[in-house]
Parts: structure tokens; C-alpha cells; sequence
């Protein structure tokens, strides 16, 4: 896109030229307007292609890879911090499979851990995400 801008911008500036050129040796208004119009867009468009050749282009927030080492899963983590066994964590992934819930609501529902302790691990994760480690692997979460 940035290419056909430039050579849109080089081709507008040479026909504004030729243009200027020819209503300088024939005369006639409409050539000058023609021929000043043309140029000014060949310009505009080739500085516009140019001046963007080395600006950073913002990737949209669902096109980034999050990093799975940043952030584990929730059920994982729940692990890390001995919340849950491997086996109560096998337990309600079958049982999200089946209910279509999410897994912190099973597992309040199973009475493995609460509300709190989910909501806890889940701000972590999403400050992992967000390059801000908030709380170290080792704390005691609340309950």
C-alpha cells in the first residue's frame, strides 16, 4: 500500500509537471489549475508514503501471542499454589466439558476453593498478561 502511494505520488508529480510545463508554453487556465493540482497531490502523497515507511504499526490487543510461561492456565496455577491436586483439576475439566461453565465457577461448585482465592489467581494472571507480576509465586492466597 505504502509502495502504490509512492509511485501514485511520482506519477501525479510528473503529470502536474508536464502539465505546468505545457500551460507555460500554450497558456490556458484550466492547464494551470490541472497541472499546480497534480503536482500538489503527487507531493502530498509521496511525502505521506515516505514519512510512513518507519512508523511502528500498533498490532490489535487479539493479534498479540500471549506468552503461556507468562501466564499459566488457571487451573495450573490454582496447582502451583497446592489450591487443588492434579486429580481435582482432571475432575472438573471433565465436568466443564460436559456443563459448558467456566472452571473457576466449578470449582467453587465442587468446594475445592472460593470465590475469592479464583478472583485472587485470576488477577494475577491477568497482571502476568499485562507484564505486572503483582503477587510472588509463594504467598498465601486469602482463605
Amino acid at each position: 500500500m505504502r509502495w502504490g502511494r509512492l509511485i501514485f505520488g511520482f506519477a501525479m508529480g510528473v503529470t502536474g509537471g508536464i502539465s505546468l510545463g505545457y500551460a507555460l508554453w500554450r497558456g490556458g487556465a484550466t492547464l494551470w489549475v490541472v497541472g499546480f493540482v497534480s503536482l500538489a497531490l503527487g507531493v502530498v502523497s509521496t511525502l505521506s508514503a515516505v514519512c510512513r515507511f518507519g512508523a511502528p504499526r500498533a498490532e490489535p490487543l487479539d493479534s498479540i501471542n500471549w506468552n503461556a510461561s507468562a501466564a499459566p492456565p488457571l487451573g495450573q496455577m490454582l496447582m502451583n499454589y497446592g489450591l487443588i491436586s492434579e486429580a481435582d483439576l482432571e475432575k472438573a475439566l471433565a465436568r466443564q466439558k460436559k456443563d459448558k461453565k467456566r472452571l473457576g465457577q466449578i470449582l467453587v461448585d465442587m468446594g475445592l476453593v472460593t470465590y475469592a482465592q479464583v478472583a485472587e489467581v485470576l488477577e494475577e494472571q491477568v497482571s502476568r498478561r499485562e507484564g505486572r507480576l503483582l503477587y510472588g509465586v509463594g504467598e498465601k492466597l486469602v482463605g
